[in-house]
């Protein structure tokens, strides 16, 4: 239940409002894997090899591609960032078929990029065995690390080999074993207790990518449920985790279904007594990600205990077996469903650049979704810009999560066509924009700025300081906020609140680690006002 404790530690208190509390989301850092080869991959699985120091259900797998390079591995962008002014020691578990180096890097901060090799070389096969990686020449916070799980120069394979790798911890003590400081992953999710119907239901959960990136669910990782069609009208799964519905009343859990049948959701052994509804929106249609809404406003306290039946079909009715999907269990005071996914169009003027005759061009970046991260130019058909009306101005439209973006327009395919503006941004050189509601905004290829700024009718109505902030945060509103969210760089939330009023509030920020952070306010009429964030 990582996700969740996480946000009760953070304590961020509001006047008046009541905090959202993510049940689950079941996402996990984002791993974005280089040189690892034709066939090269991470993913998160369940622990092939539950034994030792490693019993947990929850792991990621790395395969190595025997074409990659001595360096295949990945980098991630941490929501919290690590501060190695008071830890110096960063630790990982992993499981290997072969003795190799392994190497840590962290990148982007004050004493600069460094990599290291463990400091207890591995000497375990095919069993689970706990590194570290010694950051005594760090100094400051770090957002990016890279894992690098089979180092060997050169290269000796002869066919792929898999690797698994699992709960990355700091803290300022080398010894293997030694108690986390700060959890930076460790792929755990709540627990899902399969309920079936006996020997012959062979039902089942597993975490995989998400398999339709579209609508209202743009996320990397969801729960694939293969129900059996010998399965019981109940079929699904509860968990022993803790929701509180005093002030909020409404369940959020997005479904991805096959056929047309009632979804339910239940909270047990309470002081208020159990409460099994099905979803206030019924489903209506299929193979589509749809937000289902349960209201438990007749309830009030804590419930240590919560039920999901995605497919209450009774009699089950089914002639073979089926698979669904869900994602985001989210506990709010909201009883309405998320019905539009957010889009963002981009338009470059390439008038002035030469003969655009047959050349394609591309955007490329930390768009996520189906646009990847940084895809290079040609490889991704989905980042293909057009100029429909032959007019020199090329456009997409993006359906991607809110937050910052950093990307960069190509001239052709490969990296060589890049636009040559100079950008100050996250890696200067590119673009970068904070997407925080549907919008469209253009640009002129070789020339740094918006052409076009979208005007937010909340920029003058809404008021944050003092930035950066240390223990209090102070906002002043002239317009009715609905809702505010705290998130990372990455758009990974931190706290998310009801507040449906205007006038001062403070929020509690002593518990938020150094670093960036994105404020989003959502007004009363749908509009969304981001502010940057600094804690220091």
């Amino acid at each position: 239940m990582r996700k969740f404790t996480l946000l009760i530690a953070l304590l961020f208190i509001f006047a008046g409002a009541s905090m959202a509390q993510v049940v689950e989301n079941f996402e996990s850092i984002k791993m974005n894997v280089f040189a690892a080869g034709a066939n090269g991959e991470v993913a998160v699985v369940a622990n092939p090899d539950p034994t030792g120091i490693n019993p947990s259900y929850t792991v990621a797998k790395m395969v190595r591609g025997a074409d990659g390079e001595s360096y295949a591995g990945w980098y991630g962008t941490l929501a919290t960032p690590i501060d190695f002014n008071t830890t110096k020691y960063v630790h990982v578990k992993v499981w290997k078929p072969r003795i190799s180096p392994v190497k840590f890097k962290i990148e982007e901060g004050e004493t600069g990029n460094l990599e290291v090799a463990s400091i207890n070389p591995q000497t375990v096969v095919n069993g689970w065995e706990e590194l570290v990686f010694d950051f005594s020449a760090a100094t400051g916070p770090y957002v990016k690390i890279v894992f690098f799980p089979d180092f060997e120069e050169p290269l000796t394979l002869t066919e792929d080999i898999t690797v698994y790798f699992d709960d990355f911890y700091v803290n300022n003590d080398p010894t293997p074993g030694s108690d986390p400081v700060q959890v930076l992953e460790n792929y755990e999710y709540i627990p899902l207790n399969i309920m079936t119907g006996g020997a012959e239901d062979l039902s089942k959960f597993t975490l995989v990518p998400n398999p339709d990136k579209s609508g209202v669910n743009l996320s990397d990782y969801v729960i694939k449920f293969d129900r059996d069609k010998d399965g019981v009208p109940w079929g699904g799964f509860y968990s022993a985790t803790q929701v509180d519905v005093t002030e909020n009343k409404y369940m959020h859990v997005k479904v991805w279904k096959p056929r047309i049948s009632p979804v339910k959701f239940k909270i047990e052994a309470g002081a208020a007594g159990t409460l099994e509804v099905a979803s206030t929106n019924a489903q209506t249609e299929t193979n589509v990600w749809v937000d289902y809404v349960f209201d438990f406003s007749e309830k009030t306290g804590t419930y240590p205990t919560i039920v999901f039946m995605p497919d209450f079909a009774e009699p089950v009715g089914l002639t073979e077996d089926i698979v669904i999907y869900f994602d985001d269990i989210i506990l709010n005071n909201d009883p309405n469903p998320v019905m539009n996914p957010p889009s963002l169009t981009i338009n470059v003027d390439m008038n002035g650049t030469g003969d655009m005759t047959g050349v394609p061009v591309y955007i490329s970046g930390t768009l996520g979704g189906i646009y990847g991260t940084w895809n290079e130019p040609g490889s991704n058909p989905n980042n293909e810009m057009l100029d429909t009306d032959g007019d020199g101005i090329y456009s997409i439209t993006l359906q991607i999560g809110y937050g910052l973006i950093d990307f960069k327009f190509f001239k052709g395919t490969g990296w060589g066509g890049g636009d040559p503006v100079q950008e100050p941004g996250l890696d200067p050189g590119n673009r970068n924009y904070i997407f925080s509601e549907t919008t469209s905004i253009s640009y002129k290829w070789g020339v740094q700025g918006l052409l076009s700024v979208p005007q937010n009718p909340l920029a003058e109505q809404i008021k944050m300081y003092p930035n950066p902030v240390s223990n209090e945060l102070v906002i002043n509103s002239s317009a009715k906020v609905k809702e505010v969210t705290i998130t990372s760089m990455l758009g990974q939330l931190v706290g998310t609140y009801s507040l449906n009023s205007n006038g001062r509030t403070s929020i509690n920020t002593s518990a938020l680690g150094n670093g960036m952070y994105f404020v989003t306010f959502v007004g009363e009429n749908g509009h969304r006002y981001v502010q940057k964030l600094v804690k220091n």
